[in-house]
């Protein structure tokens, strides 16, 4: 499968789609994620969402399963003199004990994974008693996962073999794995378009997005209690 570039990938959120995406994505899971203690950033990628940890005062650790993005990461990290442990390791095989955080954010992690159940076991295994799981993943029932699935038929792409969830996919596996109080929301429903004057209308989209398809936004987050 066609790997991300970290270079390409950061890139990816100096555009205009991609810095709106990743103000609106990072909105929505903190709405329902409020990090407390140790917290496990898994599929840490170029360390987007754990900077953002650190900024909120948690001790964070960063893995991903991407050395180059590993790497890219903490070197992101020291430059900004952030005190942040990487590891190199696999969501389905999680390199740490049992019940070490406080809570465990995922953001498209279960997606590039070839079993996400296991990986939602690992998480509840890691995880305290009481500790949150909060994810953020591609919407199946969204037009951009239609979009991406077209594309990748044509050029070659990372989202060839992506698994895609719904709202209610999401809600079961996590449900069957025995996390429980399950909160949701979806956000993103503008075309993605780098086009400054079309993203200016954000509002407009998300407001309509949300009244009339709310479980159809292209960007799902959802929290679990263990």
């Amino acid at each position: 499968m066609t790997k991300f570039s970290p270079e390409e990938y950061d890139a990816w959120y100096e555009t205009p789609l991609g810095s709106l995406c990743d103000r609106l994505e990072k909105e929505a899971i903190f709405r329902l994620f409020k990090p407390k203690g140790r917290v496990l950033d898994a599929g840490c990628g170029t360390g987007n969402y754990t900077m953002e940890l650190v900024k909120q005062g948690v001790q964070v650790v960063g893995m991903d399963s991407s050395v180059d993005m590993t790497l890219l990461a903490k070197r992101k990290s020291e430059k900004k003199g952030f005190k942040v442990n990487f590891v190199v390791g696999k969501g389905e095989a999680m390199p740490f004990r049992d019940n070490v955080f406080s809570g465990v954010l995922g953001i498209t992690v279960l997606c590039f994974v070839s079993n996400p159940e296991l990986v939602i076991a690992e998480v509840k295994r890691i995880l305290k008693l009481g500790g949150e799981f909060t994810l953020g993943e591609l919407n199946s029932l969204s037009y951009w996962a239609l979009l991406r699935k077209i594309k990748a038929l044509f050029k070659a792409s990372v989202y060839r073999q992506a698994i895609f969830f719904s709202i209610k996919g999401l809600k079961e596996t996590l449900q069957r794995a025995g996390f429980k109080d399950l909160r949701w929301s979806s956000c993103l429903y503008f075309p993605p378009v780098n086009v400054k004057w079309l993203l200016n209308m954000y509002k407009f989209f998300e407001a309509g997005g949300k009244k009339f398809f709310s479980k159809n936004g292209v960007f799902i987050a959802i929290t679990g209690t263990k």
